[in-house]
């Protein structure tokens, strides 16, 4: 691997301990906490809710101070404080709480990220970059989820249930501090390397740059997130092209629909199936998997081919995987076994179509605008899918609870498809949008 790269192995243990956590907090709420899928979904809509104006501050301030690996390295940090903190809370208040400064600190790395591969790498190899990144840290998902699989399998007879899910928490805080220590040592800024006798100074110098700005910040994160700005930025994405704007309306709809149905899906199989928690395990595992594989080919293929076709593909073949879901509930009564193979190949299906979307999306987001604010178009774009996070684990949460489980996939799926066309409307308007990120 190229030294520009070797800084994705940084991602391997952080993306260990996130790909553990993403199916060990709905597990944890439900069978340790006693939680209902609307404790699933409260607590993942806190930490959309915290992460959407931080990801748009984190990619603003990235690009002011024109450092990125600053940036990554505090947001490694914010996890496994948050990490920390959810091994030892007590009832979902606190781990509510805990969730928020996830959102509030994990973000900063999120835009620094994206815009280190973006400002390393020319725009024709950028979706091949990137889905080496997404395989690089989709092994670390894997690796991760296959720890929560067998912890769960095992530790339980020895410490409890409750017991066992805490220390997974402060586990998952052990490896996203070592990813802190690998990211500090191997990620090189793009225009120059800083070496621990310029981090001083640097560090110096956010001191100077935050006593600077302290008290003018209220005014300042007014102004920021203040209509005119938030206008003015969009515009910026355009440069006389309005299919952005049609691209983040379909980003934000396709996340309500996706996010509504994985916040319904575990607590549906363990609640409404009274299917395992090692299960959930195995079928993300499963997942995470199958996109693995892929990142890297859908990358290369979609540098040569039509992002905006592929994306609007995958997310309609999504509507259908989705709305697959809900032949689980007869097929249960005849053969689990028969369940267990529908889920498998849902899931693997999942994961196909998950390393299309990953490896499309930014590409199409950042390449509508001007170079120099690629930090910001970021933010933009990561808050848009934050904000649709928002609202889908919000109206996931709330329609599973008022119509039930089946009624609630049905209509998260219908929501993805309405994402496609609006998709597709967008490249009907605009036919060079086709090649605007390859330019």
């Amino acid at each position: 691997m190229e030294r520009k790269t070797l800084w994705f192995y940084s991602y391997l243990p952080t993306n260990m301990a996130g790909g553990c956590f993403d199916s060990l907090l709905p597990v944890f709420i439900v069978l340790a906490l006693g939680g209902s899928v609307g404790d699933v979904a409260a607590v993942s809509v806190a930490a959309s809710f915290a992460a959407v104006p931080s990801l748009i501050f984190w990619g603003k301030i990235s690009d002011t101070m024109k450092w990125r690996k600053h940036f990554v390295v505090l947001g490694f940090l914010g996890r496994t404080v948050a990490y920390t903190a959810m091994g030892f809370s007590v009832g979902t208040g606190q781990l509510l709480f805990a969730n928020i400064l996830m959102g509030l600190l994990a973000s900063a790395s999120t835009p620094a990220m994206s815009i280190l591969i973006l400002e390393s790498f020319s725009k024709d190899v950028w979706s091949e970059k990137i889905g080496l990144f997404n395989k690089v840290a989709g092994v670390g998902n894997i690796a991760g989820i296959a720890l929560g699989s067998l912890w769960i399998t095992f530790t339980p007879e020895i410490f409890g249930i409750g017991v066992s899910l805490r220390l997974l928490f402060l586990f998952n805080a052990v490896l996203a501090l070592i990813g802190t220590w690998l990211a500090f040592i191997l990620i090189i800024e793009p225009d120059e390397k800083i070496s621990r006798e310029t981090f001083h100074d640097h560090i110096l110098q956010i001191i100077r740059w935050t006593q600077d700005r302290s008290r003018y910040l209220p005014g300042k994160i007014y102004h920021f997130f203040s209509w005119n700005h938030l206008r003015i930025v969009v515009e910026s994405h355009t440069r006389g092209n309005n299919f952005i704007l049609w691209f983040l309306a379909a980003s934000f709809i396709y996340n309500i629909g996706a996010v509504g149905f994985f916040t319904i899906a575990p607590v549906f199989l363990m609640s409404g199936l009274g299917l395992s928690g090692a299960l959930i395990f195995t079928l993300s595992f499963i997942q995470a998997i199958s996109s693995t594989a892929l990142f890297k080919y859908f990358g290369r293929f979609s540098d040569k081919g039509d992002k905006p076709a592929l994306l609007f593909y995958s997310k309609i073949a999504r509507a259908f995987i989705f709305t697959s879901y809900i032949f689980a509930v007869p097929l249960l009564a005849w053969s689990y076994t028969g369940t267990v193979a529908l889920l498998v190949a849902l899931h693997l299906a999942m994961g196909i179509t998950w390393a299309i979307i990953a490896d499309t999306q930014l590409p199409i987001a950042v390449s509508s605008g001007s170079d120099e604010h690629k930090g910001s178009h970021a933010g933009i774009f990561n808050a848009t899918v934050g904000l649709g996070a928002i609202a889908g684990g919000a109206v996931g949460g709330i329609a599973a609870m008022a119509i039930g489980f089946v009624p609630s996939i049905i209509a998260c799926a219908a929501i993805v498809l309405a994402s496609g066309f609006i998709l597709r409307v967008m490249m009907h308007k605009n036919p060079a949008v086709r090649s605007a990120p390859n330019s």
